[in-house]
């Protein structure tokens, strides 16, 4: 699905550093002035992950959840 919505925007590379390379190589403005979308947007994602990883997972104790199932 990322590859159909974002086919024009800098020729669907979905890694940062492809999209800064394909950039670098073919010059062209709409890459230039689009390459934020492919570097903004891993950024915000790990943010996001990490946000869910600390509030939810660390809060809700889950370890001592994990380790009830392993008891008999």
């Amino acid at each position: 699905m990322v590859h159909l919505g974002t086919i024009t925007i800098g020729g669907t590379s979905i890694n940062p550093a492809r999209s800064f390379g394909a950039a670098v190589i073919y010059n062209n403005h709409k890459a230039w002035t689009e390459l934020w979308v492919f570097i903004l947007g891993p950024l915000i994602g790990s943010f996001i992950a990490t946000g869910f990883h600390q509030i939810i997972i660390r809060a809700s104790n889950f370890e001592r959840i994990v380790n009830s199932f392993a008891t008999p």
